[in-house]
């Protein structure tokens, strides 16, 4: 058994000397450790990289196709008129735009009743149709009240689209039927069938709910009508929403007022947005670069290891080098705002790079884009390189990983050493500390005999 305490038979301390030699045993063991915890810190700096370089990649992939440069702004210049939006597809320009009307739903009325809860209506079926679609409600002594039948009517599992809802308009309480949907082709009928007098035209009983164009015996307060409006002089287009998705190519146009108002309409390349990515490319390089730097100091986690360097003077050699591109006005970045730094980062001059932009559109998008010598092109394809699975990060980090593997074996076993030797150490001063302890009796016994 182990002695967790001092000599049971003398004075020696047997745990502090158990530590103390045990102290000794551990230094190459925490000399592992330490290298171990280094090399960790090793592969989480090179994590940190392929994170940065990652983050970069994924700014390059923002601006690396012309259809990153494909975003527009759509301004009215009469907004209390219309707003609109526009997508890749859209082309810049201007556009007259004149609204005749707007497009609206058909609001149908009945007349009124004292109350929604106990005035009862009629029995029967009402059949609701737009033409294309049709469903049918029951009315019975269950639901033959306003409330009964608005709930009847939103509640139907065929309903295509109307709503059912009571106003009160001072004078009484009214049922109203409203489409969901603007336009002509949303105006709905309402069919009667009345149980109660047998009569389904007349204007009692459920058959006062009844409504055909123009006939009995519903209210049209407001009929279904769409949009008209007219676009650089061409006349008579009809939408039956006010949402207008498909006359201006890339265009969605949200008309808000009618009455023959005119406003213009301009489409422009959305400079703010492309400056946007531009700063978000720059941005994540700056990163990089601070990390790397920051890594590769003086008492920095990869102070030895180049490997860095390597990389970050690959991506500098690439923005560099000149693009030659056939009759573009520009050969390098710093020509359109973007230039590198004393310090290694990347710095962006807003005004100048939307200056380009809106001047020579086509020029910045082929010197980002273009397929051999667009910069875009060539960082992704260097950060594609750097990222893959056996590129260099990446035997970087298996070689890493290899080491911490190995040391973790040395631990393993020399904690398994570590253990034996305590053992053989305790068991040693196990037996000293019984032999001593038994001198000591013989000793004691000798002396009172010799007295």
């Amino acid at each position: 058994m182990a002695i967790s305490s001092a000599g049971i038979g003398s004075n020696i301390d047997v745990n502090s000397l158990v530590s103390q030699l045990l102290a000794l045993e551990r230094r190459p063991l925490d000399k592992l450790n330490q290298r171990k915890s280094q090399y960790n810190a090793e592969l989480s700096s090179f994590g940190k990289i392929s994170s940065d370089l990652s983050g970069f990649q994924s700014a390059v992939s923002a601006l690396r196709t012309s259809e990153s440069f494909k975003v527009f702004t759509a301004t009215a210049a009469e907004t209390s008129y219309l707003t609109a939006s526009a997508d890749s597809t859209a082309s810049a320009g201007s556009h007259s735009i004149t609204i005749t009307q707007l497009a609206q739903s058909q609001k149908l009325f009945s007349s009124t009743f004292a109350d929604t809860d106990t005035t009862t209506i009629g029995t029967g079926s009402l059949t609701i149709a737009n033409g294309a679609s049709s469903f049918a409600v029951t009315v019975d002594s269950s639901n033959n009240t306003l409330d009964g039948i608005v709930n009847a009517v939103n509640a139907a599992s065929s309903n295509f689209g109307v709503s059912a809802s009571i106003v009160n308009d001072g004078t009484g309480y009214r049922l109203l039927f409203s489409p969901n949907e603007t336009g002509t082709a949303y105006a709905v009928t309402v069919a009667v069938t009345d149980t109660g007098d047998g009569i389904d035209t007349d204007a009692s009983g459920l058959s006062q709910l009844s409504y055909t164009a123009g006939g009995y015996v519903l209210s049209q307060t407001q009929a279904a009508q769409n949009a008209i409006i007219t676009v650089d002089g061409l006349t008579g287009i009809n939408s039956a929403s006010n949402t207008v998705t498909d006359v201006i190519q890339g265009v969605t146009l949200n008309l808000k007022t009618g009455g023959s108002v005119s406003t213009t309409l301009d489409i422009a390349v959305d400079t703010d947005t492309i400056t946007a990515n531009a700063t978000a490319l720059v941005t994540a390089y700056n990163k990089l670069v601070t990390d790397i730097t920051d890594l590769h100091k003086k008492g920095g986690k990869l102070e030895a290891d180049n490997t860095l360097l390597t990389l970050q003077s690959q991506l500098v050699s690439i923005f560099n080098t000149q693009a030659t591109i056939s009759g573009n006005a520009y050969s390098y970045l710093a020509e359109v705002g973007i230039s590198l730094q004393s310090n290694g980062t990347l710095a962006i001059n807003a005004a100048d790079f939307k200056s380009a932009v809106s001047g020579h559109l086509n020029d910045v998008v082929q010197l980002f884009t273009e397929s051999d010598e667009g910069f875009m092109q060539r960082f992704y394809t260097e950060t594609t390189k750097l990222l893959q699975a056996d590129g260099v990060l990446d035997a970087k980090n298996d070689g890493i990983a290899a080491q911490i593997s190995s040391l973790d074996t040395r631990i393993d076993q020399f904690e398994t050493r570590l253990t034996s030797i305590e053992a053989r150490l305790r068991k040693q001063f196990s037996s000293l500390d019984a032999l001593l302890g038994t001198l000591s009796s013989t000793s004691n016994l000798l002396s009172r005999q010799l007295r």
